[in-house]
């Protein structure tokens, strides 16, 4: 099956290239879209190297970069974009950090249960998977993160936050069919609050997730505090879409 990867990038140029590579090497089916929003560390021109010097990367790897840094929402979106519209078609899709806390080894199992039937696969830490090198204070925000969705949202979910994600192509075009009122990491969450509307099938598996050993994370407590009171007004648009 053939299937598309995107990759929200943004000062990532010491993992881009070895992540991209380690992709393609895992199956020959795969497909890249690296969107990266104009990193000033020079992201962009390192992978347009790294593609016009290997001959296998070509057709294969798809750069898009963005006049600016306009959150990861917005990447994926983008991305997700470019690969509904590329002929031939994908049949499934998926999206992951570029900053390896995402393992590439656990990209074929969400493929896998894509191919099964399911419509959208959540990679999840919660609450069966490994966290390795998270400050006690990045726990507690994601915990009560996703506690609070599961209460205001949906229970069935037990990792809104994670940005490990495996789609059909069904899903892909629910996500680029309705709007985005949110930007970074507050729109994993919305983006599945669209998707449980629209009753599809969604699973997850356990991952291991790293804190990330190289590069500088981009999210801060003030985005973090941000995603808790969106959350809220999340659920308030999502509860009213099923009455």
């Amino acid at each position: 099956m053939r299937a598309l990867v995107v990759l929200p990038s943004y000062n990532e140029s010491q993992n881009i290239v070895d992540l991209v590579g380690a992709l393609l090497d895992a199956n020959s089916e795969y497909s890249i879209c690296v969107v990266d929003d104009a990193s000033p560390d020079g992201t962009s021109e390192l992978l347009a190297q790294a593609i016009e010097g290997a001959p296998g990367w070509r057709g294969r790897v798809c750069l898009i970069t963005r006049d600016k840094k306009d959150g990861r929402g917005g990447a994926v979106r983008d991305g997700f974009a470019w690969g509904l519209a590329h002929d031939p078609p994908f049949g499934a899709f998926a999206e992951m950090d570029c900053d390896f806390s995402h393992e590439p080894g656990a990209v074929p199992r969400g493929f896998d249960l894509v191919a099964q039937g399911c419509d959208v696969v959540i990679g999840a830490r919660y609450p069966d998977g490994t966290i390795i090198g998270w400050p006690r204070r990045r726990r507690i925000f994601s915990f009560l993160a996703n506690q609070l969705a599961r209460r205001l949202i949906d229970p069935s979910i037990d990792d809104y936050t994670t940005g490990f994600r495996f789609y059909s192509p069904r899903a892909v075009r629910v996500l680029v069919g309705q709007p985005q009122r949110y930007k970074g990491y507050i729109y994993l969450s919305e983006s599945l609050a669209y998707l449980l509307r629209e009753d599809l099938r969604i699973t997850s598996f356990p991952i291991l997730f790293r804190n990330r050993e190289r590069g500088v994370s981009n999210t801060g407590l003030r985005e973090i505090g941000s995603a808790l009171r969106g959350i809220f007004a999340i659920a308030w648009v999502y509860r009213r879409s099923r009455t």
